[in-house]
């Protein structure tokens, strides 16, 4: 059986500036960028799962959609607050989600590479509640690729993506990638988009 991973978020995100962050990346995730464009979407609303330093949320927002930041740490949500009016960001644990309306996007860089394997059925279902019909998912994960430290992301593989969503979702594209952020050395990540079936 699998080992749960410990992930303290609060002091996380008390003990240290977001730009110390291994995530942390000021721009829009450059793998998003380009399927927004591949795919001609400019408008609608964004959830941006995972928020963290706030920063994608910003540059979505700042690309006109209307979005949504939301976050498990109290303390990243203060903090992504201070970046933009115009996003709403609000703390929200995804297994136990309080949010009420439905997004057309969801943008995930960070929030299921760290859900074990007993707790990605209940990531999924929590997901595509709150997806509209026909919405998609975009999602970056850590690849297994990468050397498993057995702390820190877990793994995924296609197969595993595959696995785990393929009765809720149809991947439309897995791509090997990089997880762009203040490491020096960028791990190998992957970046799936993905369409709710209704």
């Amino acid at each position: 059986m699998e080992k749960e991973r410990d992930f303290d978020w609060e002091n996380t995100y008390s003990e240290k500036s977001v730009e110390e962050l291994g995530w942390y990346y000021p721009n829009l995730d450059p793998d998003l960028d380009f399927a927004l464009s591949r795919l001609n979407i400019h408008s609608g609303t964004f959830l941006d799962l995972g928020t963290g330093p706030g920063t994608q949320a910003v540059e979505l927002s700042k690309k006109g959609f209307s979005v949504t930041g939301a976050d498990i740490s109290e303390n990243a949500v203060k903090k992504a607050t201070q970046l933009s009016d115009k996003v709403e960001f609000i703390r929200d644990d995804i297994l136990n989600s309080k949010i009420t309306k439905k997004f057309k996007y969801i943008f995930d860089r960070g929030c299921y590479h760290v859900m074990s394997k007993s707790r990605r059925r209940d990531y999924v279902k929590a997901v595509k509640a709150l997806l509209e019909d026909g919405g998609i998912l975009f999602l970056k994960c850590f690849s297994s690729k990468e050397a498993d430290i057995k702390k820190g992301p877990y793994l995924s593989s296609s197969k595993t993506i595959h696995k785990v969503f393929d009765k809720d979702f149809s991947v439309q594209m897995i791509k090997d990638t990089f997880y762009q952020g203040a490491r020096e050395t960028l791990p190998k990540a992957l970046f799936i988009v993905m369409q709710k079936i209704s």
